[in-house]
């Protein structure tokens, strides 16, 4: 593994840019960001690899239809846009930020926590939802959604997963399937 910042941060790096890309000020439904700020240390201190070996519960899972959806995902995007860094990533499940920090090439998860702790910022990007597409629910209660949504570098549309976190009570990213266009990669 390399401990190079461009190398030991590429999964956290695309998840930034997931989040910078997705930001998104509020639509005609004043969207809000709700969400409790991720606590440090990361999930409590237990190893990123129990927490990304945990399954998803399916239990008590809310139905969500497309207009649900697009209220959950505005509110995620509000989430995306605030300024503390804790706020952005509170938009993610455990168990997708555990993947991260896990695998062949695994972010550095003490350097990402540092981060968190010093309120490291990335400029805002306010991209507008557009729409809502290809709401499917899956078996174990997640949702694959597709984000359409306009930024200053043109349209984006994303494919997502969202899971129930009963603990936010509120629909998080627990995988992103495709983003469109891709991320740039980071250079060393």
């Amino acid at each position: 593994m390399s401990r190079h910042p461009s190398h030991a941060f590429a999964p956290v790096l695309v998840a930034v840019v997931f989040s910078a890309s997705v930001a998104m000020r509020a639509t005609a439904q004043e969207a809000a960001c709700t969400l409790d700020p991720i606590a440090l240390p990361l999930f409590d201190a237990t190893p990123a690899a129990v927490i990304a070996a945990t399954p998803h519960a399916s239990t008590d899972v809310p139905e969500l239809d497309e207009q649900g959806a697009a209220v959950a995902v505005s509110m995620l995007l509000a989430c995306a846009g605030e300024e503390p860094q804790a706020l952005r990533y509170a938009i993610y499940t455990d168990g997708y930020l555990a993947r991260l920090f896990i695998g062949d090439t695994p972010a550095d998860q003490p350097a990402f926590e540092r981060m968190i702790a010093t309120g490291a910022n990335i400029d805002a990007v306010a991209p507008t939802l557009e729409g809502i597409a290809g709401l499917e629910a899956r078996e174990d209660g997640r949702v694959a959604v597709t984000i359409e949504a306009t930024t200053v570098d043109g349209p984006i549309e994303d494919r997502l997963v969202l899971a129930w976190d009963a603990r936010q009570e509120a629909w998080l990213i627990d995988e992103i399937v495709s983003l469109d266009p891709p991320p740039s990669s980071p250079t060393p």
